[in-house]
């Protein structure tokens, strides 16, 4: 099941429960131009953490960064 929070104009998505055990993994991503032109990339960003909880953190700080 995808599951998906929004944060600041940015969409976080991941599939729960994981695909393997090592990682979650989310993907980050915005349908708005100017946040997508911030990422400078694919427009989306492959966020990782140990537990549901730390990757959405680590998610949430790539954003902030990105925001300054």
């Amino acid at each position: 099941m995808t599951k998906t929070e929004v944060y600041r104009g940015f969409t976080i998505s991941w599939q729960e429960p994981p695909l393997t055990s090592a990682n979650w993994t989310a993907n980050v991503a915005s349908d708005d131009r100017h946040l997508n032109d911030l990422m400078r990339r694919h427009g989306a960003e492959v966020i990782e953490g140990r537990t549901r909880e730390e990757m959405i953190v680590n998610a949430k700080k790539y954003i902030d960064n990105l925001l300054g």
